[in-house]
């Protein structure tokens, strides 16, 4: 396969990640959510939505965070009483964070703006192509985990022999 095949493919993968990654983006769909926190502590926030206790090392597994920057995000969340820290009823030693109701309803109304956004982009799609293109998407991120990275002078397919 050459740069010419992959060309449409990498543009693709390109504007998704530059759209994902805007400033702007966020700021708009928190400001449609009636949410004033950063991507960081929604992030912490939406992994907490279920309900569920975490200690702080899981909940930055789960967020995929380092430990550090959860913990940061942490202060703010409790700052604004969106999270909550209790000691383990079963071992003392270990602090779990939970959000509180009024965290889990913001990171609910956050939620529903970003999805609310997709369906509404993706109402002229037909269910099948809706279903194909979550197919795809998760068989592509799947191969680029499981495809390891190879150095370009030592790759047997570059060879020409």
């Amino acid at each position: 396969m050459d740069a010419d095949d992959l060309a449409p493919v990498r543009l693709g993968i390109t504007r998704l990640q530059r759209l994902f990654a805007s400033r702007r983006i966020h700021s708009n769909m928190a400001a449609a959510a009636g949410v004033h926190l950063s991507e960081q502590a929604l992030q912490v926030l939406r992994t907490l939505a279920d309900g569920r206790s975490l200690p702080v090392g899981d909940l930055a597994r789960a967020a995929r965070m380092d430990t550090g920057a959860v913990s940061r995000q942490l202060r703010t969340l409790e700052e604004q009483e969106l999270v909550q820290r209790q000691s383990s009823p079963s071992h003392g030693s270990i602090v779990l964070v939970e959000a509180t109701r009024e965290g889990r309803q913001t990171a609910r109304r956050y939620e529903k703006v970003r999805s609310g956004q997709l369906a509404r982009a993706l109402e002229g799609w037909t269910p099948e192509e809706r279903t194909e293109l979550g197919r795809l998407l998760v068989r592509l991120v799947d191969d680029l985990q499981s495809t390891p990275y190879v150095d370009p002078d030592e790759d047997p397919k570059d060879d020409p022999a």
